[in-house]
C-alpha cells in the first residue's frame, strides 16, 4: 500500500510538472489553472516582518485567487535579513503557502541589485569589490588607484601604443595613463560597493551566503513548494561615466581568447582610434562570455542541483548600450524560467522603450523557444502609480502576453506602507489598494492565459539575427551615435513586422555559436529550425561563428533576406562575407488586418490543433483581422469565465477562416481543432431599448473623506532650544530630522539597504532628542467634528495632541494601513484654525515624519493654502474632485431603481466615467465588474420581475490620497523621487496634482431585443 501511494504521488508530481501539449489537456485544466500558472506578485518584505502580516498578504492572496508569490526584501526593511529570525519567518511562510496550496518563490538578494547579498559578500569576501571594477583615463579625473596613478601607462609608438607601465612616468603628449575606478561606497549597497560579477568566486559566494540559510530552513521544501529564486537587475556596468569596464584578469582572459595584448590596444576603448571597430567588438565579446560563465553559469548550475528554477531579469532597456550586459538575450539561455521586467504605465516603441519595446519581449520568448524552456517572465507594472486602472493592467499584460509572456510576475503587493515605504514604486496588489477585492478577474485572466500560452510551442519559421555585435562596435564612454542609430533602425524594423503579423525569432550571435547549425535548407539554432534568416537594418558586423553558418546555409540554398549590402565585417575586421541588398519584406498570408494598427498575435502549435491569441494594445481604437489557417473547427476560451464555446467560421478554399474583431484593450483567446466541432450559433443583432428609471440617481460615499496635510511646522531638538521652521514640506522635514541624528542622507528606511542590524544599532538618543511637528488645518463654520477623525503612522512612536489636548489612538482601530492609528479628536476641534501635534522624544530610527490625515463625513474645498475643511455637499454626477472629495481614495455608489421582467435580457452600460474599476450589483448582489471597454455589462441572472435595484459603484484609487500632488509629474510612472519636491510652503488646493473620478454621466439599463 505504501509503495502503490508513492508511486502515485509520484506520478501526480511529475504530471504537474508536465507540460501541456494537447487541447484536450489544455480545456481540462483551463476552468482552474494548477497553482504553477497562478500570477505571482512580489510579497514585499520591507518592516518589521511578523507572522501576523504574513498570515493577513497570504489569505487575501488566496482570496483573490493568487496562489503564489516571490518574497521580496525590499528598502524599509526592519528584520535583520539573513539572520535565524528571518529562516523562521521564511519557513512560517512555506507552511501556511502548503496549507493554502499555494507556491512560494524566493528572491536572492535585498532590495537590488542581486549579488552583494545585502552586504554579505563584501563583508566576507573584499577582493570582490576592493580590486577596481573600471579602468579610465587618468586625465579625465575618474580614476582611483591607490597603488600610483596608472594601472596602464601606454605612449604612442607609430601608429600604436606601447607599454611602460613601470618604465615611466605619466605625462608627455601621447601618454596615456589608465587608473582603476572602483563602485563607491553606497548605504544602498549596506554601506559597501557593489561586487564584481566578473571576479571567479563571487558569485558562488553569493549563491552559498544568501542559499545555504534557505537550504538549512526549508529542507525537502526546497523544490515541491519552493519552486524557484529570482535575481534582480545584476551587472557589469563599469563605475564611472568615462570608465570601460574592469576585472582583475581581464587582460590574460583577453589574450586567452583573442591572441593578443587588449593592454597596448585600450585608447580604442575611448577613442576611434587604431583598429577600433575590432578592438571594442573583441572585446565585449570577451566581457559577455565572462558574464555568462562566471554569473549565469553557476546560477543555472545550482538550481539544476536543487531541482528549483532559477528566473529573473537584467537591465534590458539600455540596449544596444552594452555596458550593463553586453547581450542581455544571450543571458536568457540560461535560466530555467528567464524573465524581463515592463514598468510603469506608458507605452512607447521606442528602443530604449518599457511597454511598448516589441525587441525586449521577442528577444526573452526568441531565447525560450530556441533553449527549449517553457516559460517565461515578466517583472509587470512596477512604478504605473497608485492610479494604475484595471484596463491599463489587462491591456498592458495582454500585450506582453502576444509577445510570448507567460508567467506574471507583479511588482508589488507591500507588507506595509508606513513611512516612506509608500512612494517605492507603487501600486500595491493589497488590501490597501481601493479596488483590491475585485482583483481576482485579472488573477484569473491571467493564470489562464499563462496556461494557455505555456501549452504546445510557437514555432516560428523567420529568424531574424540581432546587430548587437555591430553595435557594439561604436559603444565607448562616450558612444559613437552610430550605436543608437542602428538600435533605432533595428527596433523601427522589427515594431514593423509585428505589426504587420509577421512570425519570428530573433538570433542572438552567442546563442548561435552555442546552437547553431545548418541542416539542409534549415537554419537551426537549439530547438528551432528557420525556413528564412532575415540581416536587418543596422547589421555592419558578424561574429566568425555566425558568417561561417550563414555562409554554409546560402550554399545550401537556404533563403536569405539582407537589408545591407556590401562586406560585412566579421569580428569587427574585414573577413570576405559579402551580402547583396534583397527586396520585399517578410509578410504572413494567414492574417490579414482589416482595422486598428495596434493588433499583435502569437499561434501556438499542439498535438491536435493550434492555439491563437490576440490582443489590441490601443486604448482609443479597435482592431481587427481575418485569419486563414489549417484546422476543421475553432472554439473561444474565455479567459474571464474559463468556459469554451464554438465560434464563428467557415471552410474556405479547404482553409479554416475566422474574423477577430478587437475593442480597445480587448483581447481573443481561440483553439482551432483538427477535428469537425459544432458550428457557432450567430444570434441576430440585438437592438438595445434603455429602460427608464423612475426615480434620479442617488449617489453615495462608502467609505469617509479624508484630507491630507504634507506641510507642517518642524522644531529639531529640545522645545526650548530649537528653532521652529514655519511651513515645512513634509518630506524635506523628515530629510532634516535624520540629517540632524547623523544620517547623512535622510531616512535611512527610504536611502539604505540594512546591513545586519546597522541602522538598528543606532538606535540610542539622549533622552531630550527628537523632534515637534505641527500641522494646522482649518474648519469652516457649520461642520459636524463629531465623526472627525485623526490617523498618524504607527502611534506608538508619537505623543499626539490636537489644540493642546493630548489624545489617544483608539485601540484596535486603523486606516488605510494595520499600523495606522486613529484618534478620536472631535471634541476638541473648533471652526477656524486647529493644530495636531506630533512629538518624537527622544528621537528614534523609526520616527519617520510622514503627513497626517483627517477623515469623516465632511467635503475638503480648495483655499489658498491646501484644503478647508467644510460641510459635506450631497453627491451627484460628476468628478468627485469638483465635489470636496479631491483626496477621497475609496468607492461611490450611484444607484437607481428600474422595472425589469426576469424573461427579458439586460444590460448596464456606462457613459463618460473615470475609476480603476467599477462593479455592477443588482438587487445588492455583484453582476460583476466593468473594468475595460465595452463599458457593459450583462446582467440577467439577477434580475427579477418587478422593481430592482440597480447599482454601479466606482473605485477610485490611492493617487489623490497618497500622490505625488507637487513638481514635474509624469503620468503612469511614480518612483521615490517624485514625493521630494514640492513648492517651499504649502501651495493653494487646486494646484495639488489630483485625478477627477466618478460617473460623469448616467448609467443606463438596457434591454436587448
Amino acid at each position: 500500500m505504501k509503495k502503490t501511494l508513492l508511486l502515485a504521488l509520484i506520478s501526480a508530481s511529475l504530471a504537474f510538472a508536465a507540460a501541456v501539449d494537447s487541447l484536450t489537456g489544455l480545456k481540462a485544466l483551463f476552468p482552474k489553472p494548477p497553482a504553477e500558472f497562478s500570477t505571482l506578485p512580489f510579497f514585499v518584505w520591507n518592516g518589521e516582518v511578523t507572522e501576523a502580516m504574513i498570515d493577513r498578504e497570504l489569505h487575501d492572496f488566496s482570496q483573490q485567487g493568487i496562489r503564489g508569490f516571490i518574497i521580496h526584501p525590499r528598502p524599509g526593511l526592519i528584520t535583520e535579513y539573513l539572520s535565524d529570525r528571518w529562516f523562521q519567518l521564511v519557513r512560517y511562510t512555506v507552511d501556511r503557502a502548503k496549507s493554502l496550496g499555494m507556491e512560494v518563490w524566493l528572491y536572492d538578494e535585498n532590495s537590488y541589485p542581486s549579488g552583494f547579498a545585502g552586504g554579505h559578500v563584501p563583508a566576507e569576501m573584499p577582493e570582490s569589490f576592493n580590486q577596481g571594477q573600471g579602468l579610465a583615463i587618468e586625465e579625465r579625473g575618474l580614476a582611483i588607484q591607490e597603488k600610483g596613478p596608472c594601472k596602464v601607462l601606454l605612449r604612442r609608438a607609430g601608429d600604436g601604443f606601447e607599454d611602460v607601465t613601470g618604465k615611466a612616468e605619466p605625462g608627455g603628449p601621447g601618454s596615456y595613463c589608465f587608473g582603476l575606478t572602483q563602485y563607491p561606497v553606497r548605504s544602498w549597497n549596506a554601506g559597501y560597493s557593489y561586487v564584481d560579477l566578473l571576479l571567479p568566486g563571487v558569485t558562488q559566494k553569493f549563491i552559498d551566503v544568501t542559499m545555504r540559510g534557505y537550504e538549512k530552513a526549508l529542507g525537502p521544501d526546497l523544490g515541491p513548494t519552493v519552486r524557484a529564486v529570482f535575481s534582480d537587475e545584476p551587472n557589469i556596468s563599469p563605475p564611472g561615466r568615462g570608465a570601460v569596464k574592469y576585472t582583475p584578469d581581464l587582460f590574460e582572459q583577453f589574450q586567452k581568447r583573442w591572441g593578443y595584448d587588449l593592454k597596448v590596444h585600450l585608447p580604442s576603448l575611448f577613442e576611434e582610434t587604431g583598429d577600433w571597430r575590432r578592438i571594442r567588438h573583441n572585446y565585449y565579446s570577451l566581457l559577455l562570455q565572462l558574464f555568462i560563465d562566471r554569473w549565469s553559469k553557476p546560477w543555472h548550475d545550482y538550481a539544476e542541483s536543487k531541482h528549483i528554477a532559477w528566473t529573473g531579469h537584467y537591465w534590458e532597456h539600455a540596449w544596444p548600450n552594452p555596458a550593463e550586459g553586453p547581450d542581455n538575450m544571450a543571458m536568457y539561455a540560461w535560466p530555467q524560467i528567464p524573465g524581463i521586467d515592463m514598468l510603469f504605465n506608458q507605452f512607447s516603441e521606442g528602443v530604449n522603450a518599457q511597454f511598448g519595446n516589441v525587441r525586449s519581449v521577442k528577444e526573452l520568448a526568441s531565447a525560450a523557444n530556441q533553449v527549449g524552456q517553457r516559460r517565461t517572465l515578466s517583472e509587470t507594472y512596477g512604478g504605473g502609480g497608485w492610479d494604475l486602472r484595471f484596463e491599463d493592467m489587462k491591456r498592458l499584460g495582454d500585450w506582453e502576453y502576444a509577445l510570448g509572456i507567460n508567467v506574471m510576475n507583479q511588482h508589488l503587493s507591500f507588507g506595509t506602507i508606513t513611512g516612506a515605504r509608500k512612494y517605492d514604486y507603487p501600486q500595491s496588489f493589497s488590501y490597501h489598494e481601493p479596488w483590491w477585492n475585485h482583483y481576482g478577474v485579472l488573477a484569473a485572466h491571467f493564470a489562464r492565459l499563462s496556461l494557455a500560452l505555456s501549452s504546445g510551442d510557437e514555432v516560428n519559421r523567420i529568424l531574424v539575427i540581432e546587430p548587437t555585435t555591430s553595435a557594439w562596435m561604436y559603444a565607448a564612454p562616450r558612444p559613437n551615435e552610430r550605436m543608437m542609430q542602428i538600435g533605432a533602425a533595428f527596433q523601427e524594423f522589427i515594431t514593423r513586422l509585428a505589426h504587420r503579423q509577421v512570425e519570428f525569432d530573433l538570433g542572438s550571435e552567442n546563442i548561435i555559436r552555442d546552437r547553431g547549425r545548418v541542416a539542409g535548407k534549415q537554419f537551426v539554432v537549439g530547438k528551432r529550425s528557420y525556413d528564412l534568416v532575415v540581416l536587418p537594418p543596422g547589421t555592419e558586423d558578424l561574429d566568425s561563428a555566425t558568417a561561417r553558418l550563414i555562409r554554409q546555409y546560402r550554399e545550401a540554398g537556404g533563403k536569405l533576406t539582407s537589408y545591407v549590402s556590401g562586406e560585412l565585417l566579421v569580428d569587427g575586421a574585414p573577413g570576405g562575407l559579402t551580402i547583396p541588398r534583397s527586396e520585399g519584406e517578410p509578410a504572413n498570408p494567414d492574417i490579414t488586418c482589416t482595422g486598428g494598427a495596434m493588433l499583435f498575435h502569437q499561434r501556438r502549435h499542439l498535438k491536435d490543433g493550434e492555439l491563437w491569441f490576440f490582443a489590441n494594445s490601443s486604448l482609443e481604437t479597435a482592431a481587427g483581422a481575418t485569419v486563414r489557417t489549417r484546422g476543421k473547427s475553432i472554439e473561444r476560451l474565455d479567459t474571464l469565465t474559463g468556459g469554451a464555446a464554438p465560434y464563428p467560421s467557415s471552410i474556405t478554399g479547404g482553409s479554416l477562416e475566422f474574423s477577430v474583431s478587437l475593442p480597445p484593450a480587448g483581447s481573443l483567446l481561440v483553439v482551432v481543432k483538427n477535428v469537425p466541432g459544432p458550428a457557432a450559433t450567430t444570434p441576430p443583432p440585438a437592438t438595445a431599448e434603455p429602460v427608464p428609471s423612475r426615480v434620479p440617481v442617488i449617489v453615495d460615499r462608502a467609505a469617509p473623506n479624508a484630507i491630507r496635510i504634507d506641510y507642517c511646522d518642524l522644531t529639531l531638538g529640545a522645545t526650548q532650544l530649537g528653532a521652529t521652521q514655519k511651513d515645512v514640506y513634509f518630506f524635506k522635514a523628515a530629510d532634516e530630522i535624520f540629517k540632524q541624528y547623523g544620517f547623512q542622507e535622510g531616512d535611512p528606511w527610504n536611502t539604505a539597504v540594512q546591513f545586519k542590524t546597522s541602522i538598528l544599532d543606532r538606535n540610542h538618543f539622549s533622552p531630550d532628542s527628537g523632534f515637534e511637528a505641527t500641522f494646522w488645518f482649518d474648519i469652516a463654520e457649520g461642520v459636524d467634528t463629531g465623526s472627525l477623525r485623526a490617523v498618524v503612522e504607527r502611534p506608538a512612536l508619537w505623543k499626539v495632541s490636537v489644540n493642546g489636548s493630548p489624545v489617544e489612538s483608539e485601540r484596535g482601530q486603523w486606516w488605510l494601513d494595520v499600523d495606522f492609528g486613529v484618534y478620536p479628536i472631535g471634541p476638541r476641534l473648533k471652526p477656524g484654525r486647529n493644530s495636531l501635534k506630533i512629538v518624537a522624544r527622544p528621537m528614534s530610527v523609526h520616527n519617520e515624519l510622514e503627513p497626517v490625515y483627517i477623515i469623516g463625513d465632511f467635503g475638503a474645498a480648495a483655499q489658498e493654502r491646501g484644503f478647508r475643511i467644510v460641510p459635506p455637499s450631497p453627491l451627484k454626477l460628476g468628478s468627485w474632485k469638483e465635489q470636496n472629495l479631491p483626496f477621497y481614495s475609496g468607492s461611490v455608489s450611484y444607484a437607481k431603481r428600474f422595472q425589469l421582467d426576469r424573461r427579458s435580457r439586460y444590460k448596464v452600460v456606462l457613459g463618460k466615467w473615470a475609476g480603476t474599476v467599477a462593479e455592477v450589483r443588482v438587487n445588492g448582489k455583484s453582476a460583476g465588474i466593468i473594468g475595460w471597454q465595452p463599458y457593459d455589462l450583462p446582467i440577467d441572472g439577477l434580475v427579477r420581475s418587478g422593481e430592482n435595484l440597480v447599482e454601479v459603484v466606482v473605485s477610485g484609487s490611492l493617487k489623490n490620497l497618497l500622490g505625488p500632488h507637487h513638481g514635474n509629474i509624469t503620468r503612469g510612472l511614480a518612483s521615490p523621487g517624485n514625493v521630494r519636491n514640492a513648492p517651499a510652503t504649502m501651495p493653494p488646493g487646486a494646484q495639488y496634482d489630483q485625478l477627477p473620478y466618478g460617473l460623469m454621466d448616467d448609467f443606463q439599463v438596457v434591454r436587448l431585443k
